[in-house]
């Protein structure tokens, strides 16, 4: 939100904004960790991890439809290796 004068106005963010706000404060925390050294770490990384969440996103759609249409669906990646099975642990572990 940004103040202008005694109102407030909110502002949208295009999803470029969005996708790059979410992109630094992934890097911000993959700084503090001690195992990846340098951006020639962290930088396959962080590409394999939003590749994981976007296809399990593909994936939740297409799973949807095929239950729709009443069909089977087989993922591409098996539990408990799919990004909603380890990302989102209730343990307190999150991706």
């Amino acid at each position: 939100m940004r103040a202008t004068g005694n109102t407030k106005t909110q502002i949208a963010h295009t999803t470029a904004q969005q996708l790059g706000s979410l992109i630094k404060s992934a890097r911000d925390i993959m700084r503090k960790d001690k195992g990846l050294s340098g951006d020639l770490d962290r930088l396959p990384m962080l590409t394999w991890i939003m590749f994981l969440k976007f296809l399990d996103d593909m994936e939740q759609i297409e799973e949807s439809r095929a239950k729709l249409g009443r069909k089977k669906y087989k993922p591409a990646i098996e539990p408990p290796y799919r990004w909603r099975d380890w990302a989102t642990n209730e343990q307190g572990n999150s991706g």
